[in-house]
């Protein structure tokens, strides 16, 4: 599946660009949060946002930025040395940080490309909500000269001050993000820091405060920092788990602790593998501890052990047993759709049902297909985890890169009528201001950007690049797709919308899709979620061909069939559409035709694409030779887990289940 990453306006920056002097700070060591990370803050007035940390108090406390998650290993502390401190103030809603950092070869802005990686760098991970079914992670983001934001805080009102300080090796970069009412003591949110730092030599360094990389996409790689008082007082727990009855798999990896008297203030402590688990800087008072789910292992939260925090000396839990959540099952030897007999709903439902709960997604489409026919479609689960309404069979998700199989089919059909040329270099129709810096960029065709091989990455971070000789390798991109829909609008003199409803929808009998979002969107749509907790709408008001379809599982599964059985094509389109052209190097068995995932699996060939956005994932899937195949979409991050699933049940058979199942696994389900 792809990636699609949002770029998102940069946050308002104020306050000058300052020279700032200062001595190096101790730092105090991390102990275990959600990643490996805890902290402490305190509230602070007075601070000015501007380079100088002259103002802020003394209790602060600084903790290093050291944990190299990405790159070359730094040649010491002259090399690079960070550490930050965070503060807050409860009558403004603001958070402020203050990292500092130590670095003997400074790249701060480069001419040229600007890919975050290209100079040093600073980011921040803010995820205020910290709910336990995973939130919401908004990513601050200073590159070189470049402020980026990303996340869910694009669409809050917020204010974001910066201010950045350079002198000699010395980098300071000062922020107060305001907004959120709701900062207070005794309230635990998620955060964690990065460094980027680009050196002269060529080499390159991420670190982190805690473990971990993709951060904006996972709040549990995200360390954890209590807003409390320096007069509150503080103890610690420590206890250790077992399973209720012996079992030949391992323990879960972490624990949550949680006050019985404040739903915000809630830990996590990491598990050892011999069962222990500590946590320190909880406030005074009565806890619960419970079991925490892995991405691989589910269990019982309750009961949890209760246990007293008191201030300046350990408290000790009872011993925390673990019940582990039966493995649904449900999975026959031989898919059900290879069989004669019909699909049963109800079976197929109770399947369903039975993983949306497992692996804790809020809904699903589901369309299922056989005899190259729609024979099973329905919508289960909740379109929204906080209002609980609903999936019905008109919900629409968002389809992701399920959407760039839709420009393949439109851009083959102008094709078939000598309107655009498969081989023929985009610039010719028109030149792209965006890459006109490359020359490179005028080998480029409509074939390659269909089978991936223009150079361009998925997403750019600033100034697009070229990454190769464009039809020399294999990339997949996003960025080739946005091209390309420019060319066919200035082709055709008509927008994306209108050719994809007459060119594709209305041939084909498509209803209830739309590349953009409006009033009938809204009223049908779903909520994408972080695991289970709802993230803020995307509402795209332009359509982007690589990403932006909303639809429902039965209306994609007509475009699917008519896509593989070549309807509205002529036939050298439909040979050119289905020819697997690029292989995908990192899956074997994988490539791409003119749009379309082609796999070749021990059931057969199958056709079709998967699709990731924030909070949404799909696949899609048609075996043309059986004329079997499924398309589902979800509102959270876990369609590959789904896909294991329908794909063994539907097609596979249980031997075709990817890994075997929780009570064979072997390894720390981390």
């Amino acid at each position: 599946m792809s990636r699609n990453v949002h770029r998102t306006p940069s946050p308002v920056v104020r306050g000058p660009l300052l020279l700032f002097i200062g001595a190096i700070l101790i730092g105090s060591p991390p102990a275990y949060g959600q990643n490996g990370a805890h902290g402490l803050a305190y509230p602070a007035k007075g601070i000015v946002v501007d380079g100088d940390l002259g103002d802020w108090p003394e209790e602060a406390r600084t903790y290093p930025i050291a944990r190299v998650e990405y790159g070359d290993e730094p040649d010491g502390g002259d090399d690079l040395d960070a550490r930050f401190r965070l503060a807050y103030d409860p009558e403004e809603g603001a958070l402020y940080v203050a990292v500092e950092v130590r670095d003997d070869s400074v790249v701060p802005d480069p001419p040229g490309s600007v890919a975050w990686d290209a100079q040093d760098g600073c980011e921040l991970y803010i995820d205020a909500p910290h709910a336990s079914g995973g939130a919401a992670v908004s990513q601050y983001c200073r590159y070189g000269g470049r402020d980026e934001l990303h996340g869910p805080a694009d669409g809050l009102e917020h204010e974001v001050d910066l201010a950045v300080a350079r002198a000699g090796p010395r980098t300071v970069y000062e922020w107060r993000i305001a907004g959120d009412a709701g900062l207070g003591p005794d309230r635990v949110i998620g955060f964690d820091v990065s460094v980027a730092d680009r050196d002269e030599d060529g080499s390159f360094s991420w670190a982190a405060w805690g473990a971990g990389t993709q951060k904006l996409d996972t709040p549990g790689r995200c360390g954890e920092f209590l807003l409390t008082t320096p007069e509150t007082g503080l103890g610690e727990v420590s206890g250790r788990v077992e399973w209720e009855e012996p079992r030949p798999v391992p323990l879960v990896s972490r624990v949550r602790i949680q006050s019985v008297r404040s739903a915000p203030l809630w830990r996590t402590a990491i598990v050892d593998p011999a069962g222990s688990y500590e946590v320190e800087g909880l406030p005074v008072g009565p806890y619960s501890v419970h079991p925490v789910d892995s991405a691989e292992l589910r269990v019982d939260p309750d009961p949890g052990v209760e246990v007293r925090v008191v201030a300046d000396r350990p408290a000790t839990a009872d011993v925390l047993r673990i019940v582990p959540v039966p493995w649904p099952g449900l999975i026959g030897a031989e898919g059900v759709l290879l069989g004669p007999e019909p699909v049963n709903p109800e079976a197929l439902e109770r399947l369903v049902r039975a993983y949306l709960d497992y692996y804790k997604v809020p809904g699903v489409s589901l369309a299922v297909i056989k005899d190259s026919e729609i024979v099973y479609h329905n919508g289960m689960g909740v379109k929204d985890a906080s209002t609980l309404e609903p999936v019905a069979d008109d919900t629409v998700f968002e389809a992701a890169s399920m959407t760039k199989p839709i420009l393949a089919y439109l851009v083959l059909r102008l094709a078939d009528r000598g309107a655009i040329g498969l081989d023929t270099p985009l610039y010719t129709y028109l030149p792209y201001d965006d890459i006109a810096h490359d020359d490179r960029y005028k080998l480029i065709t409509a074939r390659m950007v269909l089978t991936h091989r223009t150079g361009f990455p998925n997403w750019r971070t600033g100034e697009l690049v070229l990454n190769f000789e464009p039809g020399t390798q294999y990339m997949y991109s996003g960025e080739g797709f946005v091209y390309l829909g420019k060319v066919v609008e200035h082709l055709t003199g008509k927008g994306l919308v209108d050719l994809c409803r007459e060119e594709v929808f209305s041939p084909l009998g498509i209803e209830n899709a739309s590349l953009v979002w409006d009033e009938d969107v809204a009223r049908v749509s779903a909520t994408g979620h972080n695991g289970t907790s709802p993230l803020p709408k995307d509402t795209p008001r332009e359509p982007n061909m690589a990403y932006s379809l909303h639809i429902d599982a039965r209306n994609y599964a007509r475009f699917l069939i008519a896509l593989v059985a070549g309807e509205g094509l002529s036939e050298a389109a439909h040979a050119e559409l289905l020819r697997a052209q690029t292989e995908v190097p990192e899956e074997p068995g994988g490539w791409f035709g003119l749009g379309v995932r082609i796999e070749e699996t021990p059931s057969g060939t199958s056709y079709g694409h998967g699709g990731r956005n924030v909070g949404f994932t799909s696949r899609s899937c048609f075996y043309k030779d059986q004329g079997i195949g499924y398309v589902f979409l979800v509102n959270n991050d876990e369609a590959l887990k789904i896909d294991n699933v329908l794909g063994a049940y539907l097609i596979a058979g249980k031997s075709g289940l990817k890994g075997p199942e929780p009570d064979a696994r072997e390894g720390r389900p981390d």
